[in-house]
């Protein structure tokens, strides 16, 4: 397909290029470009490395996918005048609950400790609709990330985003396209939670997928890559 601008890719915790494999087969853009955040360490790290993907005057379209679209948000934030779009998935510009921020203190205690694997089917399943738990292209693709980036990833990834700052009111002023793709059943970046953002969020799309979990992108490809493509003009 081919697009006014190119697209960055922005991957959520403890995912690399294959969380997004199947959704650019779909696509086939030609001017695609990956923010490899899996070698970030730091926040600082991982807008750098965003931000050496964006050349001086051009226009981008950014698509973030959990931890991916909370960088894509501040991205966008600090570099409004490159923006083309914005496609958030699986993200809740609401920043981290309390709840949340004490489970992620647990997570890295016990990731410092060594007490905990990553690639745990009790840890995994918190992410993938259940149908799809034996599904090799999707559980299996989560697993193999986990085992492959290992605890180290997901500590640095962990510490670098907690405590996740709103981005609500920054969305507001962006001038770009903002769309956000939510899953029914994800329970990490709730569907219903983000619709209610419309209030504040009038200039914003949302777009709610159906029988899929937080790992949307994997579980219903061809759904996500429809909004996409619309929202990047193909």
């Amino acid at each position: 397909m081919s697009v006014q601008h190119p697209v960055l890719f922005f991957p959520g915790t403890l995912c690399d290029e294959r969380i997004f494999l199947p959704l650019w087969r779909e696509l086939n853009i030609a001017q695609r470009r990956y923010v490899p955040l899996q070698w970030a360490a730091s926040l600082e790290e991982m807008l750098a490395l965003s931000e050496d993907r964006i050349l001086d005057n051009e226009k981008v379209h950014l698509v973030g996918y959990s931890m991916g679209g909370f960088i894509a948000a501040l991205v966008a934030q600090r570099n409004p005048a490159n923006i083309a779009s914005l496609t958030l998935i699986g993200y809740n510009p609401e920043g981290l609950s309390k709840e949340e921020i004490a489970k992620r203190k647990q997570l890295t205690t016990m990731l410092k400790q060594g007490n905990f694997k990553p690639d745990n089917d009790a840890y995994l399943s918190r992410f993938i609709h259940p149908s799809r738990l034996a599904d090799e292209n999707v559980a299996g693709v989560v697993k193999s990330m986990a085992q492959d980036l290992g605890k180290t990833t997901l500590l640095n990834h962990t510490l670098a985003t907690t405590p996740r700052e709103s981005t609500v009111k920054a969305l507001a002023k962006i001038n770009a396209s903002v769309t956000f793709i939510t899953a029914q059943q994800d329970a990490i970046a709730p569907a219903e939670t983000i619709k209610q953002l419309k209030n504040v969020l009038p200039k914003a799309t949302f777009h709610t997928i159906s029988d899929a979990g937080h790992m949307v992108v994997l579980e219903k490809t061809d759904a996500v890559a429809s909004i996409i493509a619309k929202q990047i003009g193909v």
